[in-house]
């Protein structure tokens, strides 16, 4: 992805149509409660609140007294703002999504964003659009100064330092970087990936992007949050590094009067507003594109455009971050709209391994594994009855029964491994969700999932049959099984599973490294209505716990009954 060129300025493309799936102005004195606020945001439309932020997120309040900088008012509904943060140093913020929205049929996304009014030259550091995978929790953001709130940091290159997180499972992360650190991969952004900035891991002075929409792809924990691309004039790794953005993203205000009204302030910060649009489009091969309407006049220009990481996730959740350090800046975000590109269905379903708690890497009989199921009303009027119905799954709990168009609703529910799937290696499931609209039943397309087992081919199976003659109906056939240990170490509990036998006997004991049992099974010709013809069935050994599992083998026979045939 490292070089992939953007876009010159060009106008942006159009609007998509649909109703919104998230639709948030942040004027107001409360916002959408599946929004929640991490560290310094606020909202400059609420009171005045100086309760200290907790740890963790929490619903968004009121800003505190004594802020630093040219920040609008507090208690400033219809005229508020979600600000990242004031001008003091050192301040952190975030604004997460945490409830699930579709992510195949693309994503476009716009909002309004302020970088102004610093008390330092230069100021610093800059907003982040984040998103990713929907199936994680989103109760924090990555690491801030730099890294903007979604890559993860070693603060100064300091090993006595503690290593930062990027933000759980992150997909992307897109900077409006004033100051330029988010270029760059020093303090360990980027950890363990392959391709790096062209700007290096080492400290540069100035920052080596200052003015730029750069991107990052996903990570997890320390590792990855790799450099894709960004506006630069070149992407070498010789600098200079010029932005080629037709304006600035930080604007002119530095200040405000002291007595200065909501409305008043929102007027005196218009010349440093930016709309920023960012395009996700729908899936297979998803491009992201980003353009920014600087309101010099010339419109909403498109300034990049590459194509997004792969894989894409089933659904996203999102979020906004800002920060400050040495340097400083307020920030704040305004109108936020989400759409689909692409036209969602009156009513869809994406199901998801839940990523909370991790899976262990084998999952043998007696694992719960547990399940998400995106719900989304894709249509114009409002779905009430909601249910889900998964053909293995049990225990679906969704949270309400009811939704308005462009709203999305997480369910969940679990199913428990059974033996006969650990000797197939997979389980795969099927979810629909179904709805009622003026008294009229509609369903989902189905969505399906299919859970690698994870167990290691420790053993070798070989199958045969006396497939020499054809059978009758009513014969029994006798299968036999040779089950070898191809590990190193001494094996026990060695079963076997066959898609057509229901039951096959193995001597119990242990099989020492090399060593192989002979397992038998009989089967009824008739037990099944399509025996006739030629019947290939298949089978997988395996350990009780799953641990190791065979390569499958499969045996035919043929039977008298010709495929057709109707008893008189």
């Amino acid at each position: 992805m490292l070089g992939a060129s953007p876009l010159l300025a060009s106008p942006a493309v159009a609007q998509p149509g649909g109703p919104p799936l998230v639709d948030e102005t942040f004027t107001g004195a409360s916002a959408d409660p599946d929004f929640l606020g991490f560290g310094s945001a606020c909202l400059t439309g609420a009171p005045i609140d100086d309760s200290p932020p907790g740890p963790g997120a929490e619903p968004l309040g009121g800003c505190p007294s004594g802020s630093t900088g040219p920040v609008p008012p507090p208690d400033g509904a219809p005229f508020g703002y979600l600000r990242l943060t004031d001008a003091a140093t050192d301040q952190a913020g975030a604004a997460l999504y945490e409830q699930a929205i579709p992510s195949g049929a693309g994503l476009h996304v716009t909002f309004e964003q302020w970088q102004y009014g610093g008390t330092t030259d230069p100021p610093a550091d800059g907003i982040s659009f984040f998103l990713i995978d929907g199936a994680a929790t989103l109760d924090a953001p990555g690491a801030f100064g730099g890294s903007l709130g979604y890559a993860q940091k070693l603060p100064d290159d300091d090993p006595s330092q503690e290593f930062l997180p990027g933000v759980n499972q992150g997909y992307l992360g897109v900077g409006l970087d004033v100051l330029g650190n988010f270029f760059g991969d020093w303090e360990q952004r980027g950890n363990g990936c392959a391709e790096r900035s062209p700007a290096g891991t080492e400290f540069r002075v100035p920052p080596p992007g200052p003015n730029m929409v750069t991107v990052r792809g996903p990570g997890n924990g320390t590792d990855g949050y790799c450099f894709l691309t960004a506006t630069a004039d070149q992407l070498t790794t010789t600098p200079p590094w010029n932005s080629t953005l037709p304006g600035e993203l930080h604007g002119p205000t530095t200040a405000l009067p002291p007595d200065v009204t909501p409305e008043e302030a929102e007027t005196l910060l218009e010349p440093s507003r930016r709309t920023v649009t960012v395009e996700i489009s729908p899936t297979p091969d998803p491009v992201l594109t980003v353009a920014v309407d600087f309101h010099d006049g010339a419109g909403s220009q498109r300034v990049l455009s590459t194509p997004a990481p792969q894989p894409v996730p089933d659904s996203y959740k999102f979020g906004f971050a800002g920060s400050t350090g040495l340097f400083t800046d307020v920030h704040l975000i305004r109108n936020v709209a989400v759409h689909p590109v692409a036209e969602l269905p009156r009513l869809s379903v994406v199901k998801q391994i839940a990523e909370e708690p991790p899976l262990p890497e084998v999952l043998p009989a007696g694992t719960v594994v547990p399940y998400t199921y995106l719900v989304t009303n894709g249509g114009d009027t409002p779905i009430s009855g909601l249910a889900v119905l998964d053909d293995r799954a049990v225990n679906v709990v969704c949270p309400r029964e009811r939704l308005w168009p462009g709203e999305s609703m997480t369910c969940t529910g679990e199913y428990v491994i059974t033996q006969d799937d650990v000797g197939r290696g997979t389980v795969t499931n099927t979810a629909v969700a179904s709805g009622v609209v003026d008294h009229t039943v509609i369903t989902s397309p189905p969505d399906r999932v299919t859970l690698d087992l994870g167990s290691e081919v420790g053993l070798g199976l070989s199958k045969s049959v006396d497939d020499s003659r054809p059978y009758e109906h009513g014969e029994p056939v006798v299968y036999r099984y040779t089950v070898t240990n191809l590990s190193d170490e001494p094996v026990s509990g060695v079963v076997v599973t066959d898609d057509l036998v229901a039951d096959v006997t193995c001597p119990s004991g242990t099989l020492a490294p090399g060593e192989s049992t002979h397992c038998t099974g009989r089967y009824l010709v008739g037990e099944h209505k399509g025996d006739c013809g030629r019947i290939t069935n298949t089978a997988v050994a395996s350990t009780e716990d799953g641990a190791l599992r065979s390569a499958p083998d499969t045996a035919t026979i043929t039977v008298k009954k010709p495929c057709g045939h109707r008893p008189k």
